[in-house]
């Protein structure tokens, strides 16, 4: 009976010693990834910190273009009612003219 014990005692402390260099595994596989993270963290920190401004940048760009493309269709529109004037008065020119 005693050998059994002691057996069975050594078999419960081999698997306890298993389970204890797996949790140390997990302990360091985790200790890595939680460095990585901080890391990749802060790069993104140091990335993203200057996307505010670039965003009000292009908000701001945005709206000018907008002002732009406003202008440029007003100038359109004007240039295209001078055409039908100039192709009017042709049309009239050439008919006096026969």
């Amino acid at each position: 009976m005693l050998l059994f014990v002691i057996i069975f005692n050594l078999v419960i402390t081999c698997i306890n010693c298993y389970l204890v260099f797996k949790l140390w595994q997990s302990y360091l596989s985790l200790q890595q990834l939680t460095y990585q993270l901080t890391d990749i963290e802060q790069q993104l920190n140091k990335l993203l910190s200057a996307s505010p401004d670039l965003i009000l940048r292009g908000q701001q760009r945005t709206a000018q273009l907008r002002k732009l493309y406003k202008k440029f269709l007003m100038q359109l529109a004007i240039a295209q009612k001078v055409f039908r004037s100039l192709k009017f008065v042709w049309k009239v020119w050439y008919r006096i003219q026969n």
